[in-house]
């Protein structure tokens, strides 16, 4: 049960930091906080911990994990303003502590509660919800920021370039997408068409030499998400 517990408030994070809170929510000026945006992220986080958890006795542990997180982002907001360090950084910290939040939240309910699902689903359909979720808009947020962490700059749209600009967004959906369908070969077990997949995407996307490095580590790290996250789910 407390895997169970654990997976659904994974769920229950990546829900409420990366498809239910709007991203002009979290777009702040760092040096001057919004706290009635902060306040319906609280909000959100809270309502989503709760209904994902699946036990009408986890709202008290849903407000702490609500507080905590925005506690999180005010800190680590903080020290960012002090230190005048790279956003980059502070997003790990931030993300790597909103994970120990709910883990320790969750092993707190198990060990002083009684965890009563009011659902029973499968650790195996949790695992893939949560790997399909993952793959979608949080691994483009985990990219970029790896990106930017190793100083490898992202190429800026050309005048002339027409394909860019009537797309803004095409690389964002292109790397959901074959994300989704990497992860869904490698749940069916389907892992030379991966393969496929991956030779046919770097002949379609490597045209600008002065693009080359930016595509090649994008798609690595893309591909390499997916085919982790298809791995582990296999292994549950």
């Amino acid at each position: 049960m407390l895997v169970k517990l654990i997976l659904l408030q994974f769920i229950a994070y990546l829900l409420s930091e990366y498809v239910f809170t709007p991203k002009g929510w979290l777009d702040t000026n760092p040096e001057k906080l919004n706290w009635r945006l902060l306040a319906g992220h609280g909000v959100v986080i809270f309502l989503i911990s709760w209904v994902m958890s699946l036990d009408f006795g986890f709202l008290l542990w849903s407000l702490s994990i609500a507080l905590l997180f925005i506690l999180t982002d005010v800190l680590t907001n903080y020290l960012q303003v002090r230190t005048k360090g790279k956003p980059s950084s502070y997003f790990f910290v931030n993300q790597l502590a909103k994970i120990v939040v709910l883990l320790l939240a969750s092993y707190h309910y198990y060990l002083y509660s009684k965890v009563n699902l009011v659902l029973n689903p499968s650790f195996k359909v949790l695992a893939v919800i949560a790997g399909f979720l993952f793959c979608a808009r949080p691994a483009n947020v985990l990219i970029k920021n790896i990106l930017i962490a190793f100083a490898i700059p992202i190429p800026e749209v050309g005048v002339h370039d027409d394909e860019n600009k009537d797309l803004p967004n095409a690389g964002k959906l292109i790397g959901i997408v074959e994300r989704w369908l990497t992860l869904a070969l490698i749940l069916v077990h389907q892992f030379s068409i991966v393969g496929f997949l991956l030779a046919a995407k770097s002949i379609l996307r490597f045209r600008d030499n002065e693009k080359n490095e930016y595509v090649l580590v994008g798609t690595m790290l893309s591909f390499g998400i997916a085919i982790l996250v298809g791995i582990l789910i296999s292994m549950t």
